[in-house]
């Protein structure tokens, strides 16, 4: 054991400590100069050092501070776009910080890029310039652990494909995150009458407060998961540069939205499918605008979605088509001829047994109770296995008296009892005794 710990230290001692502690290099090295928290301009000192990474295969490491850039940092600028592959990284996000009073870009990356654990702070009064501009394109880059404060555009760019933007928080900017394509800023490929532009990447745990527009994506393909904004005109929009160039087969999932007066505005899209959103509305003297704002959407599908408080309309539509519930309370759609809102399907039915001893049953998530409606509720099936039970009701939901439920059974002894909570519905047998009611059926259909 001790000629095995010799020979080992043996090793170590004699192998050159750059092979263990070589494979990056500081902005603060002597060779480049980069010094912190001195209110000097540090640009040339991380061009120079993110230069020579690339050209040595190396990691960029900025290490805790202030660091001020105000001329632009262009990771492509000696090499390339295509040769530019380097991976830039903080001590941690909240003490490694690159700060600039410019209306510059602090930092310009292309393709294979890793930006982590760094603060990108805009330290003038207003709000300018861009943390992140991908001015030519990027592939398989990976945006993590970011804060970005106090910009125009947070993370500003086109031709993306395959990029991860994980675990950002964005604050106080103009738009937090933009895709942007086609039309005033036409890109690459884009040229061509039918081309496109940000294709397949994931947007996951990104938090946006205080903008006009949380994310503004020209996007195919782009999943928007575990996200959130808040205090913002905008949510989320998604659009196609035209109407004969729109977006397709985007997603998002498990968003949360609060204090935005739009949550989804689409423009020129063929399909977006919404699911598990939770939308906050304001006030009933001080409402928010829409849930969905949409001009030449083929499909939105809505699924999932849970909600409170005011909205001026839940749709707003031209040329577009929504399927789903949408929640937004007192919020009336507003539709032109072109455009369809089914806010559930017209009938639904789904088998039901009650128990007798007066317990509540849930009917599937499905049958939902949309705002300002009008449903028809029947209930049919056998209780105690031989009296037959028939009872229908009418279901109000309106702004005035929420949930007013009018029982009309044909049979006054089959006793079954509707409630209606959070746009649920749920049925009980109101009878003690017997075997409850089996085989039943449970049909809903929206009248208004």
């Amino acid at each position: 054991m001790k000629t095995k710990l010799a020979l080992l230290t043996s090793l170590i001692l004699s192998t050159p400590f750059s092979a263990f502690a070589n494979d990056f290099v500081s902005i603060t090295d002597s060779r480049f100069g980069a010094v912190a928290n001195d209110g000097r301009d540090d640009s040339q000192a991380i061009q120079n050092a993110i230069n020579y990474a690339i050209a040595n295969k190396k990691s960029v490491y900025i290490p805790s501070g202030t660091f001020n850039v105000f001329q632009a940092v262009d990771v492509a600028k000696a090499y390339g776009p295509h040769n530019a592959k380097v991976k830039i990284y903080g001590e941690q996000k909240d003490i490694s910080i690159l700060e600039t009073n410019s209306s510059n870009s602090i930092l310009k990356v292309a393709h294979g890029i890793e930006v982590e654990n760094l603060t990108f702070r805009q330290s003038s009064s207003s709000r300018q310039g861009k943390a992140i501009e991908i001015e030519f394109a990027s592939y398989r880059s990976n945006f993590k652990k970011l804060d970005i404060i106090g910009f125009d555009k947070g993370i500003y760019g086109k031709w993306m494909i395959w990029d991860r933007f994980q675990d950002l928080f964005i604050y106080d900017v103009n738009v937090g995150i933009e895709f942007h394509s086609n039309g005033e800023n036409p890109a690459y490929w884009n040229t061509e009458p039918n081309g496109w532009f940000n294709n397949v990447n994931v947007i996951d745990n990104v938090y946006v407060q205080n903008a006009d527009i949380g994310m503004k994506l020209a996007a195919m393909g782009t999943n928007i998961v575990n996200s959130t904004v808040q205090g913002s005109n905008v949510g989320v929009e998604i659009f196609g540069p035209k109407s004969t160039d729109s977006t397709w087969n985007n997603s998002i999932s498990n968003f949360y939205a609060e204090g935005v007066k739009t949550v989804f505005k689409v423009r020129n899209s063929r399909s977006l499918d919404i699911n598990s959103v939770f939308v906050q509305g304001g006030s009933s003297s001080n409402r928010n605008i829409a849930v969905i704002d949409a001009e030449n959407a083929q499909m939105i599908k809505v699924s999932g979605m849970t909600g409170q408080d005011w909205w001026q309309n839940s749709v707003i539509l031209k040329n577009s088509n929504v399927e789903g519930n949408i929640v937004a309370i007192g919020g009336q759609p507003s539709l032109d001829e072109n455009s369809t809102f089914q806010d559930t399907p017209s009938k639904l039915t789904a088998d039901v047994s009650l128990p007798a001893n007066k317990s509540w049953v849930a009917l599937p998530e499905s049958f939902r109770i949309g705002s300002n409606s009008t449903y028809r509720l029947t209930v049919s099936g056998l209780r105690d296995g031989y009296e037959p039970v028939l009872s229908e009701f009418t279901i109000f939901n309106w702004t005035a008296a929420p949930y007013q439920i009018i029982r009309k059974e044909n049979d006054a002894s089959s006793r079954i009892a509707v409630k209606a909570e959070g746009g649920r519905l749920y049925l009980m047998l109101d009878f003690y005794g017997g075997n409850g009611l089996g085989g039943g059926k449970a049909t809903l259909e929206k009248v208004h």
